[in-house]
């Protein structure tokens, strides 16, 4: 220690650090969280060097480096603060400091956007359905180990197979689950590996690996198809797709040539006769279905969307010859089809292929429910499905049953002594009961074919319901009074819950997908019909971590729309409130394209909207004082 005093000594251990090594030189950046919903506000605090800036820059870009914020800012003190919408991808965001006259960065800072399926409108009707459906969905999901690999998928809320998967119901609860289950594809893996040599589907898979088919089943292969397709969209997975369209095509081929499925003079998919969709046909089937064979709504339909599911892959694969060879067949499946269904007001339940008497019932008059799926899949025209929603309106009013929502109306008598079980008396079960998920295609049906408020009330009733009840069984008699099957029934039916989330979320909420992953939407805001003022939505399928979310109000100043998404088109067409009358029309602030078109209520098309981030603002138009020229 000779020649070092003391003094010294402690200057040279508490020294402050070089500058060139601390914050000082650097700058800092912060942010008020570190992460956010879409459409919240990240709060950006800047502190400048040491050095005092007078100014900076700030730059956000989102997990692909994709810049989409870039403002100078002036520092006060050596501080500063901005704040910006949390929008685009979703995942990890990146916001860098960079100061005048440099190019490279000086510090940057990471949050994360998080998305969530919500509705916030402030009204229990409509916030707490899709939580609950959630929480009791969840119940049915089942997780095997075979020998083939993982198996995620849902059972239904009666089925006697309870450690078993039927391709059908598992299906047709994915409006709801894709919300948020992450495992979309083993499941349908384990089914396309079934397939027999001919092209045959099962009908269901058990824990074990051993597969079922239920003879009269002529659905199982569209059912597939859609399968796919939305399990595709919900997750992007193009190499899946590709690899899965042999075996699709394969399928299709099986039932337009079998000769228990195809009827080759109307070139139309037949069926055992069957209470539309359900697979229980009339006197328990004794002749396995070889005599009794009808064309019914219900395969049609399924068929028709098929098809045209498949084309969309086959573009998206690569396959524009495919593709086009496929939207052919769906366009003239549906002529042929419709041309021989339809009688003026609804779709019939079946024609005869042959012979069948039904005594003193005339089929004719029945109201099937896959009427409602001609509706959501696109067979019905705008005008048809209008006299379908009025013929239910109409029949709900003539009968006072407790909701629109039958399998089929009237069923078939008792007096023709079809059915021995007590559950398949007239209004029982596939035999006129009464079906959550009617009830959800016939509300989405509203909203998108001009009977809107029809559609929040057919929502309010279903709500209702599940206050009541707490859940949702697969059937109820005409009264409401819940029905009754097998020991299995329970109040977490996903077929039939996950229609009322897709009503809710497509219909009044107005998010449609259109492209996979969200890449393009449709947003048809339609809260008015509801007298809803403001409301927040989030579309969020985790599988692949696309969303779409958006804040819509209605003031005295107008109607505001703030959305933002992770794809990259957004369609706009907001209803209007009544006695709202448009004027000025800004996308980000500067004027946009837009147009009135008429449904029960107006609609506003706004053209020239972004999918990553927009603001519209739609302005009343103001009326002249009395005496005031225009």
């Amino acid at each position: 220690m000779t020649g070092v005093t003391f003094p010294i000594l402690l200057a040279l251990l508490f020294a402050p650090p070089p500058p060139a090594a601390t914050e000082g030189r650097y700058g800092r950046l912060e942010t008020d969280r570190p992460s956010y919903r879409p459409l919240e506000r990240v709060r950006v605090t800047v502190t400048g060097r040491a050095r005092g800036d007078a100014a900076a820059r700030v730059r956000a870009a989102d997990p692909d480096q994709r810049v989409y914020l870039e403002r100078e800012v002036t520092l006060r003190g050596g501080r500063a603060t901005l704040g910006f919408p949390a929008a685009g991808k979703a995942g990890v965001h990146y916001i860098y400091l960079l100061f005048p006259g440099e190019q490279r960065h000086s510090r940057y800072l990471n949050f994360r956007v998080a998305p969530q399926t919500s509705i916030e409108s402030g009204d229990p009707d409509f916030d707490s359905l899709y939580p609950l459906t959630k929480e009791l969905m969840q119940l049915g999901r089942r997780d095997y180990q075979t020998d083939r690999g993982r198996f995620v998928g849902y059972i239904s809320g009666d089925t006697w197979r309870f450690d078993g998967i039927w391709l059908r119901d598992w299906i047709y609860s994915l409006p709801a689950y894709r919300h948020w289950e992450s495992e979309m594809q083993c499941g349908l893996d384990r089914f396309l590996e079934s397939q027999r040599e001919d092209g045959m589907i099962p009908d269901g898979i058990h824990r074990d690996g051993r597969a079922w088919r239920v003879g009269l089943e002529s659905d199982v292969e569209y059912i597939l198809v859609l399968g796919v397709w939305q399990a595709w969209r919900a997750t992007g997975a193009a190499a899946w797709m590709k690899r899965a369209l042999p075996r699709l095509e394969k399928a299709l081929a099986y039932v337009m040539s079998d000769p228990k499925h195809w009827d080759p003079g109307r070139r139309l998919v037949k069926r055992q006769h069957s209470c539309d969709t359900w697979d229980f046909d009339i006197d328990g089937a004794t002749d396995s279905g070889a005599s009794r064979h009808v064309i019914a709504i219900c395969d049609q339909t399924g068929y028709y969307q098929a098809f045209r599911a498949l084309a969309e892959m086959h573009l998206a694969a690569g396959n524009a010859a495919r593709a086009a060879y496929w939207r052919g067949e769906a366009e003239q499946y549906r002529r042929r089809a419709a041309g021989l269904l339809w009688d003026g007001v609804k779709f019939q339940h079946h024609v005869h292929i042959d012979p069948i008497d039904h005594g003193d019932f005339d089929e004719r008059r029945q109201l099937a429910m896959s009427n409602t799926w001609a509706m959501t899949r696109g067979f019905a025209t705008p005008e048809q499905a209008q006299k379908i929603l009025d013929e239910y309106r109409r029949r709900h009013a003539a009968t006072g049953d407790k909701y629109p929502w039958w399998s089929l109306q009237p069923g078939y008598p008792d007096h023709l002594g079809y059915w021995k079980e007590p559950f398949l008396k007239q209004g029982g079960y596939a035999n006129g009961g009464l079906m959550p998920w009617v009830g959800g295609e016939l509300c989405r049906a509203a909203f998108w074919f001009g009977r809107e408020k029809w559609g929040v009330e057919l929502l309010r009733q279903y709500a209702r319901h599940l206050r009541e009840t707490g859940g949702a069984q697969v059937w109820y008699w005409p009264d409401g009074t819940p029905g009754f099957r097998t020991t299995n029934e329970a109040r977490y039916a996903g077929w039939g819950m996950a229609q009322w989330v897709e009503a809710l979320m497509e219909g009044l909420a107005g998010v449609r997908m259109l492209a996979p992953r969200l890449d393009r939407v449709e947003i048809s805001p339609r809260w008015a019909a509801a007298g809803i003022r403001g409301a927040r939505v989030t579309f969020h399928l985790p599988a692949s971590d696309a969303y779409f979310s958006y804040i819509w109000r209605h003031g005295a100043d107008g109607i505001t729309l703030e959305y933002a998404g992770s794809g990259e088109k957004a369609d706009l067409r907001i209803l209007l409130p009544e006695g709202f009358d448009p004027g000025a029309v800004t996308v980000d602030g500067s004027p946009a394209p837009s147009r009135l078109s008429a449904g029960d209520g107006r609609y506003l098309d706004i053209s020239g909207a972004q999918g990553r981030y927009g603001l519209v603002h739609v302005s009343p138009r103001r009326r002249p004082a009395p005496g005031q020229q225009r």
